[in-house]
Formats: C-alpha cells, sequence, structure tokens
C-alpha cells in the first residue's frame, strides 16, 4: 500500500497506524542511533518519535508543493528529538558513544578507525551532524534532505561539503598532534 494510503488510514483507525510503525522504525531506529550511539538514550528518543508522530498525526498532511512526505515528517520529528536531548542533557556527544562500531573495519574504505571518526564528529554543530549522519549513514538523497531540513538542494549539498571539509580539518588536526587513529 502506497504512503500516502497508510497515513489516510492510520489518521481514521489509530491501529493502522502499527504498518506505518513498522516501515519506518528501523529507519528512525537506525538513525537515531547513528546520532547517540547509546541504545538507552536511541531507545527513548525513538519511542518519543513515534509517540508524537501517533499523537499528531491528524496534523500531518502531504503537501503537493513541497513534496513533504511521512518519511521526511518523522526524520524531522527525530532532528528535534534529538537536539532537545542534548539541550537537556547539555552532555557532550562522546560522553554517549560506549558502544561497540558496528561498521567493518576495511581501511580501504574507512581510511580512520570509526571510533575515532564518532569522537571527532562530535565537535561539528548539532546541524552538522544531523546532516551527515542522515547523508552518509542514512544514505539519504538531497530530495529527502531537502524535506527533512526545510532548505533548498543546492544549499544541503554546499552545508553538507563545509562540515565533511571541517571533519576533514579536525582528522588532520588530531593527525598533527599525535592522535592519528589511522589504519596501519
Amino acid at each position: 500500500m502506497e504512503e500516502m494510503e497508510l497515513v489516510k488510514r492510520a489518521k481514521q483507525d489509530i491501529q493502522a497506524f502499527d504498518e506505518l510503525y513498522r516501515i519506518y522504525y528501523p529507519k528512525i531506529n537506525n538513525f537515531v542511533f547513528h546520532r547517540t550511539f547509546n541504545e538507552d538514550v536511541r531507545n527513548e528518543i525513538v519511542s518519543n518519535v513515534f509517540y508524537k508522530a501517533m499523537k499528531n498525526l491528524y496534523r500531518f498532511k502531504f503537501l503537493e508543493s513541497h513534496r513533504c512526505s511521512f518519511s521526511a515528517w518523522l526524520y524531522r520529528i527525530a532532528v528535534s528529538e534529538i537536539n532537545q536531548y542534548y539541550r537537556d542533557r547539555k552532555r557532550e556527544l562522546n560522553l554517549m558513544m560506549k558502544k561497540k562500531n558496528d561498521l567493518p573495519e576495511d581501511p580501504t574504505v574507512y581510511p580512520y578507525k570509526f571510533e575515532y571518526v564518532k569522537r571527532c564528529l562530535t565537535q561539528l554543530t548539532p546541524y552538522e551532524q544531523n546532516l551527515v549522519a542522515l547523508k552518509y549513514f542514512e544514505k539519504k538523497p538531497y530530495k529527502e534532505l531537502s524535506e527533512i531540513f526545510g532548505k533548498k538542494e543546492n544549499a544541503l549539498k554546499v552545508s553538507v561539503h563545509r562540515s565533511l571539509k571541517k571533519l576533514k580539518n579536525i582528522l588532520e588536526q588530531e593527525k598533527d598532534h599525535g592522535q592519528d587513529q589511522r589504519y596501519a
């Protein structure tokens, strides 16, 4: 069934929301994990995302002119919840990174150890962290990023480029200070 039909059904019968949950839970869960790296925090935030989506489903509208999808709406809620979590806790992201690396340690694909990159990611702004996580961990196209952030695709391309450049500089600075975490 098409996304629009599922949302319409869920607005009439909240039991139908279960289908939307089953479709989008793995995606939202994965994104939140790549922003928090902590299972307990991830579970709390993902739970809040779907609770708020279900509670406010009556407000959601498909906008033809902006092509706002239900998926983009969920990601917006997730980004907002992640940002709120860190504002409330006033902690650095690197305190939350306790879980083991779940990406393959292939030096041809990932020239830096993933734990090191995660640590350096915390030096980016929350906006830059969200961009990088959605673009590279979730592999979202710029069109969908545009829906999520409410910005034009070209502006997002520039923001992603600048965020990656900033991250590369951070990685290189750490290398210069004897903290090189490249694979041998």
